[in-house]
């Protein structure tokens, strides 16, 4: 009882020392993140005793011209007889000609509190490339200068440290991230000229795996996104695990957006997602035809144990 009540404590004062200085612009996180929570709190890496590989890539609003592309590669694994897990990820993002290149490297550990529940803690930390040539922008019609837009932003890096906890047995969790906690700023040729937005982001996320009859599980799961000085994100989401290694899953977003997706497992652990994101009732529907995601990624057991069925 002391020892649990230390553990609780300690996850306590983790966030409240991470959370009032929370800066940054919100973290680059995929279509598909319910079946894939490392991508949103660094706490889940190694938690399945397993390693895996994952690459993926994202198109948001297809059609629109200079619209946000994403491609990632991230690989994870468990530490041999240690409650911990590793992990890398590289992330490239781009806006236009906007470009933005993440190396970040991921470490979680984990507490047992009885035989069924666990208590896992993680941190990331990495560099961001960032590089904007705004001479290439063309700003007005008459092709009038702009004194702002005269040099190139290029190959600035800063910085980025992410925490992360959750508490989790074989069926529940819930996660608690602020993926962002470093303000990055820069000069060039000007005053005070900030390369990102300064918000405040932490996610809190869900999820419960419930047995349904002929061997179907079914998982709701439930995101909250806030973000200082702007509204709270909501994503509510279901996946339905089929027998067959058939996952599919059904987003709802107070953005104003659907998603559906789907994974399939083959007999050798490699498997393959697909996800679409339509716009429901926001405007730019009208000039896009949605938001696209393709990912690959197998998993090995490197230390060939059973491992724990993995749903998050």
């Amino acid at each position: 009882m002391v020892r649990r009540f230390i553990h609780i404590n300690l996850l306590i004062f983790f966030f409240l020392l991470a959370v009032p200085q929370a800066k940054g612009q919100e973290f680059p996180w995929s279509l598909q993140y319910i079946s894939n929570m490392h991508m949103v709190n660094p706490a889940f890496v190694g938690m399945w005793d397993k390693a895996g590989l994952l690459v993926s890539t994202r198109q948001d609003y297809a059609s629109i011209k200079g619209a946000t592309m994403y491609q990632q590669f991230s690989i994870h694994s468990t530490i041999k007889n240690h409650s911990s897990g590793i992990g890398l990820d590289v992330i490239k993002r781009y806006v236009g000609i906007e470009r933005q290149l993440f190396f970040t490297g991921n470490y979680a550990f984990q507490i047992r509190l009885d035989m069924y529940n666990y208590l896992r803690f993680g941190l990331k930390a990495g560099i961001l490339n960032y590089g904007n040539d705004l001479t290439r922008y063309d700003l007005y019609p008459d092709h009038i200068s702009d004194p702002e837009f005269q040099n190139d932003i290029q190959n600035y890096n800063m910085t980025v440290v992410g925490v992360g906890g959750v508490f989790f047995n074989d069926h529940l969790y819930i996660s608690l991230s602020a993926p962002r906690l470093i303000n990055n700023t820069f000069n060039v040729n000007r005053s005070g000229y900030s390369s990102m937005q300064e918000f405040k982001t932490v996610y809190l996320s869900g999820g419960y795996v419930f047995k349904m009859p002929l061997g179907i599980l079914l998982r709701p799961n439930l995101l909250i996104v806030g973000t200082a000085g702007r509204s709270i994100h909501f994503d509510a989401a279901a996946v339905v695990y089929l027998p067959a290694n058939l996952q599919l899953g059904l987003n709802l977003r107070s953005n104003g957006s659907s998603c559906l997706s789907g994974q399939f497992t083959f007999s050798n652990n490699i498997r393959i997602g697909f996800a679409a994101d339509y716009a429901i009732y926001q405007d730019i529907r009208k000039f896009q035809v949605g938001t696209y995601e393709f990912l690959v990624g197998y998993d090995f057991n490197i230390y060939r144990k059973a491992g724990r069925p993995s749903y998050f």
